[in-house]
């Protein structure tokens, strides 16, 4: 692959060409990549407050009205609500998977029906989630499945 970046002073607005022989997989994961809002959440962690990049988040999760971040291997506390962080990062690939989980499609490695219409979500980071039935429909839209 070979990156072409030409400065131009009066460009009002960045654009990007995607030169290829085939439209394929790789080239449509690239595009939501380019196009894909990157977000940051403040969280805590004992003392100290950290800029965390939604690229670096497996998921958030609401115990005993408070809210957690999970990262690959940290996991920091939030001052937000879910319904604000769910608003916050309605156009990226997190979902509502639970009442109480917003997850990044981004981070799923696997899916398996469970019971009842519940699907099990494995991350890359190894830990299992529970997608209820209500939620299923949204993540499988969000999956393109």
């Amino acid at each position: 692959m070979k990156i072409k970046i030409i400065e131009n002073p009066s460009i009002q607005e960045i654009e990007i060409h995607i030169l290829c022989k085939k439209n394929n997989e790789y080239i449509k994961k690239l595009t939501e990549y380019l196009t894909e809002k990157q977000i940051t959440i403040t969280g805590r962690m004992e003392n100290e407050y950290v800029k965390i990049s939604s690229n670096d988040i497996y998921y958030f999760e609401c115990v005993d009205n408070r809210t957690y971040i999970y990262c690959k291997k940290d996991v920091y506390q939030s001052n937000m609500k879910l319904y604000e962080l769910e608003e916050k990062l309605r156009e990226t690939r997190f979902t509502r998977i639970n009442k109480s989980c917003i997850m990044n499609i981004k981070k799923l490695e696997k899916v398996k029906s469970q019971i009842n219409g519940r699907l099990l979500a494995t991350l890359y980071n190894g830990e299992k989630l529970i997608i209820n039935r209500s939620y299923v429909a949204d993540v499988k839209r969000k999956l393109k499945i």
